[in-house]
């Protein structure tokens, strides 16, 4: 919501608090997960754009000193957005999804909001469909025709997650202005408080490292001083 919102961990998802008062009862209590939910995924991916995306040379700078935990670390990220996606979009069980909201239409005041939240939802499946099988063939199960490359593993693109991001919005927002008179700004999400320390640390280390080929500081000083 535009008056300030705040995101609260919670031990299976995120939350946004505000006041809800105004929102059908079949939906007040789960919207706010949903939009939290849908912040820590754009939270993700501003952070991976952040690190992987936005400046190649300060990604191979980090990956010089941080190695494979790197990699790590860009797997994770991948891993979160398409499970996050996922779960937005299941559609199959009684599950906390965007399908949930769909309970609310009979108590909208405009006459068209029931076709433009299933024509919406039904366009964000459709997007989802290629993030939802490589998620069934790779990281829920080790599809065993790929396991054994028999069979190449579905891609996804960084287009295809973005749009669905962008999409999953978009369709929160309908539920805002209907019910609420206000909308989320997720594109407002800052990565820099996440990785700015990461950043300031690589700079640090290749300034040591500069510092350390000419001769200003001695080999190795850094291993005496972390053993002290």
């Amino acid at each position: 919501m535009r008056n300030r919102s705040f995101l609260l961990g919670e031990e299976m998802t995120a939350m946004i608090t505000g006041d809800y008062s105004k929102f059908p009862s079949s939906i007040r209590s789960i919207l706010p997960y949903l939009a939290g939910e849908t912040c820590e995924l754009r939270q993700a991916w501003e952070v991976y754009a952040n690190l992987f995306m936005k400046d190649h040379k300060r990604t191979h700078a980090m990956a010089e000193r941080l190695g494979g935990v790197l990699g790590m670390l860009q797997s994770l990220l991948q891993d979160k957005m398409f499970l996050s996606i996922i779960r937005l979009t299941d559609g199959k069980r009684a599950d906390l999804s965007l399908h949930s909201l769909l309970a609310s239409i009979p108590d909208a005041r405009d006459a068209s909001f029931g076709t433009s939240v299933k024509g919406s939802l039904k366009k964000i499946c459709a997007a989802a469909t290629g993030i939802r099988e490589h998620r069934h063939k790779r990281i829920a199960h080790f599809d065993l025709n790929v396991s054994l490359r028999q069979a190449i593993l579905p891609s996804v693109t960084f287009k295809e997650i973005r749009g669905v991001l962008e999409q999953i919005e978009a369709f929160l927002n309908l539920f805002y202005r209907e019910f609420g008179d206000t909308s989320i700004d997720f594109d407002l999400v800052e990565a820099n408080d996440i990785t700015d320390d990461a950043e300031v640390t690589t700079d640090k280390a290749r300034a040591y490292d500069l510092l350390e080929s000419e001769g200003v500081i001695p080999k190795l000083e850094w291993q005496r001083r972390r053993e002290k």
